[in-house]
C-alpha cells in the first residue's frame, strides 16, 4: 500500500489488486473529483469523466463521499451561483434594481476576479472573501440593502444549489457512514478526530483531505480517487496508508 497511482495505470493497478486476493468494493472520491465531473469547465472534466466511466463505473466499484466532501462540492457551488448572479443583478435586464454604490461594489470585485482568471488562470468564481465584501456594501444600507441581497439570493442561488445537490445525488455517489446499516460492513474501525488529526500533522495537509484519507483507512476500500496533491504528498510520506488514484498530469508535478 502507500502508491500514488496513474490513471494510465489503473488497468494494471487492478489487475494487481485482484491477483492479491484484494476485495476492490468501492473508492471515496475527494471534493476536487466530484466538483470536477459536474462542472465542464474545470480542466480535468474530460479526462476525470471518461475515467469514472471506463474504468470505474465499468468495473462495478461503488463511488464514495464523505460528509466533509460534500460540503466542499457544496460550497463550489454557493460560490459559483453567486458569482454568476451578481454579475448578472448588475445589469438591467435582470430586474433587480440596484444602486451604483452596490454595482459598483460588486464590479470592483468583478474586476479582481477578472485580473485572476487572465494573468493566473484561476475559475471564473469568487473566493469567499469576496463574497463577504460584497454582501457588506449591501447590508450596510440596512433594511433596504439587505432585502435586496435576499432577493439576490432567492433568484440565483436557492432552487439552484438545492438542484446541484440533486445532481451530486445523480452521480451515484454515496454518503459514506459507519451509521448506515447497509454499511457497516465497509468499516474495520471507528472513525476518529484523533487519527485525523495525525495524518493531517504528519506532513501538514489540509484538514478536508485528513478526514478523507482517515475514513479510507478506516475501510475496506483499498484506495481513493483524488486530484489534490496534497493527498498525494501524505501518500508518499506515509507508507502505511492505502494507496490515492490521481490524473497523469497532476502526478508529473509533483
Amino acid at each position: 500500500m502507500g502508491q500514488v497511482v496513474r490513471f494510465s495505470e489503473f488497468d494494471d493497478y487492478l489487475a494487481d489488486l485482484k491477483r492479491q486476493g484484494i476485495s476492490v468494493e468501492g473508492a471515496i472520491l475527494d471534493a476536487n473529483v466530484i466538483i470536477t465531473l459536474n462542472y465542464e469547465p474545470k480542466k480535468f472534466h474530460t479526462r476525470t469523466f471518461e475515467f469514472v466511466k471506463n474504468k470505474l463505473e465499468k468495473e462495478e466499484i461503488a463511488l464514495y463521499t464523505t460528509v466533509n466532501t460534500s460540503q466542499e462540492y457544496l460550497e463550489f457551488y454557493r460560490r459559483l451561483l453567486l458569482t454568476e448572479g451578481l454579475r448578472t443583478a448588475i445589469h438591467p435586464s435582470s430586474g433587480i434594481d440596484l444602486s451604483n454604490k452596490k454595482k459598483q461594489a460588486i464590479k470592483a470585485q468583478s474586476s479582481i476576479l477578472y485580473n485572476r482568471e487572465t494573468h493566473q488562470g484561476a475559475e471564473p468564481v469568487f473566493n469567499d472573501r469576496e463574497i463577504k465584501k460584497i454582501r457588506q456594501s449591501f447590508f450596510q444600507s440596512g433594511k433596504v440593502g439587505i432585502r435586496l441581497w435576499k432577493i439576490i439570493c432567492e433568484t440565483y442561488l436557492k432552487k439552484q444549489l438545492q438542484m446541484e445537490f440533486k445532481a451530486l445525488e445523480r452521480l451515484n455517489v454515496s454518503y459514506l457512514s459507519s451509521y448506515k446499516e447497509d454499511q457497516k460492513e465497509i468499516f474495520t474501525k471507528k472513525i476518529t478526530w484523533e487519527e485525523a488529526i495525525e495524518l493531517c500533522t504528519d506532513v501538514g495537509i489540509g484538514f478536508s483531505d485528513s478526514m478523507i484519507l482517515n475514513a479510507l483507512q478506516c475501510t475496506h476500500l483499498p484506495f481513493a480517487i483524488t486530484l489534490d496533491s496534497d493527498m498525494a504528498y501524505a501518500v508518499m510520506g506515509n507508507p502505511s496508508l492505502k494507496d490515492v488514484v490521481m490524473a497523469d498530469e497532476l502526478i508529473d508535478r509533483i
